[in-house]
């Protein structure tokens, strides 16, 4: 039976087969779409059998029924692979898993959303986020676009998050705290105050960091 769409998922690492195995645990692959195969320009990469590796992010020129979805975890990669789809009207859908999602929520275009991720009400989440598994984020919360976040992470209600911020495994960020871009916030960090743009934090209370 043939489908409407065929998804290409940009990066055939760990993180994309994953998302691969995501989709087809989903209820509407191969009713609605199914997986055309990966996009990847590195030398290392290799697509599966029945995935094949397709092309350059880079290079590739959008087909008819061509829908795509972002398996590259750094905010900088997942902007420069997305860029030269998006200027050819490249469709970004949104993938998710038992996402729990609370009113008046909204989540962007190309985010991805892991098992069992729980948003609360009136929260906004921005374009290409990628949310892993378990996270939990409170209510009024504003994440901005090409957000990373790791799985466990706590962020508390009426939190702010900037652009291309990188959350890392186990982090609390408490309620009311604004985070700015391009902000790293270390595995396992407790965030209880404003975090200025560009740079990184780690520890419990979370601390300027940075690497000798």
């Amino acid at each position: 039976m043939s489908v409407p769409n065929r998804v290409l998922i940009i990066g055939a690492g760990g993180f994309g087969r994953n998302i691969l195995w995501m989709l087809r645990t989903d209820a509407a692959y191969g009713k609605y779409w199914d997986v055309k195969g990966f996009l990847d320009n590195r030398s290392t990469a290799e697509g599966l059998p029945d995935v094949p590796i397709l092309g350059d992010p880079l290079t590739y020129q959008v087909e008819t029924g061509d829908i795509f979805i972002n398996a590259l975890g750094s905010p900088a990669a997942r902007r420069q692979y997305t860029a030269p789809l998006l200027a050819q009207d490249a469709n970004f859908f949104i993938a998710r898993k038992n996402l729990l999602l609370g009113d008046r929520s909204t989540i962007g275009r190309g985010s991805i959303f892991d098992d069992n991720v729980s948003i609360s009400v009136d929260s906004q989440i921005g374009e290409f986020v990628t949310v892993l598994s378990t996270t939990i984020i409170g209510h009024d919360v504003k994440i901005g676009n090409y957000v990373q976040i790791g799985n466990f992470v706590f962020i508390g209600g009426n939190t702010v998050i900037g652009d291309d911020v990188v959350i890392h495994p186990h982090a609390t960020i408490l309620p009311n705290v604004k985070i700015g871009n391009g902000v790293t916030i270390g595995a396992g960090s407790v965030v209880i105050g404003n975090v200025p743009d560009g740079i990184t934090v780690f520890g419990n209370p979370a601390k300027r960091f940075e690497f000798k």
